[in-house]
């Protein structure tokens, strides 16, 4: 997975749904907690938790307790999602 399209677009003040499903499943890859997730994407807890909720529906995220906190990790389906959306980007450039 490719993280070019996330870091050269940083600046961006509004990104679309679709980039931002792909900032969370890139970043959750090896798996993260919630709160380093949103600092990392760059959205608030309410929002990450919409967007995760939409990543677990499909099964492109999966949930898992780690002792006492929640940690989200990108699925194969997940992965495969964003290597998908990274061609169609550099497809577009």
């Amino acid at each position: 997975m490719s993280g070019e399209y996330f870091s050269s677009r940083a600046k961006v003040k509004r990104r679309d749904k679709l980039a931002i499903l792909s900032a969370i499943l890139l970043h959750a890859d090896k798996g993260v907690y919630k709160t380093e997730l949103m600092y990392r994407v760059g959205l608030s807890s309410a929002q990450v938790g919409k967007y995760i909720r939409m990543l677990v529906r499909p099964e492109l995220l999966e949930v898992s307790k780690d002792s006492k906190k929640t940690v989200y990790k990108t699925t194969k389906k997940g992965k495969r999602y964003v290597d998908v959306f990274c061609t169609l980007v550099k497809l577009l450039d």
